[in-house]
């Protein structure tokens, strides 16, 4: 079966072009909907911590920055049709199941997760979230050599 409609988690991280570019290689002809999700949970890891509108501005400003760099370095791969996206929320929720529903995407691809075994274990992976909560094929694709 080829997937038709990929769903790309990116964080804005480094490792987001290597994501895209492995999605691209795996997929060619697959529309590809690249997504970024402002946490604004607070990203607190023992529970919310109130933002100010300015701290939510920059952050807004920042996935805005890093979803239109995401989508020039897919452009520049010769691949154009992709649709870009930012959503504020829960990355997990956002990720795993909202945003696939909407958007009808056959496969979910994120990264393995950068977060140290501490913070893995305090709050969970995106990446482990997704794979069991979501109703799709989910696909967690290795950035950096182990």
């Amino acid at each position: 079966m080829a997937y038709q409609n990929i769903l790309v988690a990116i964080d804005g991280s480094e490792v987001s072009n290597t994501l895209i570019k492995k999605v691209i290689e795996f997929a060619p002809e697959a529309h590809i909907d690249i997504l970024t999700v402002v946490d604004t949970n607070g990203g607190g890891y023992f529970g919310s911590i109130a933002m100010s509108d300015d701290v939510v501005y920059q952050m807004e400003q920042d996935a805005e920055a890093s979803i239109n760099k995401a989508y020039e370095y897919a452009q520049s791969l010769g691949h154009t049709d992709v649709d870009v996206h930012v959503r504020f929320g829960s990355p997990k929720q956002v990720i795993a199941r909202h945003f696939p529903k909407d958007h009808k995407n056959d496969l979910i691809v994120i990264g393995e997760t950068g977060l140290s075994r501490l913070q893995r274990a305090m709050a969970g992976t995106v990446p482990s979230f997704v794979t069991q909560v979501a109703n799709t094929d989910v696909l967690i694709m290795r950035t950096s050599e182990k």
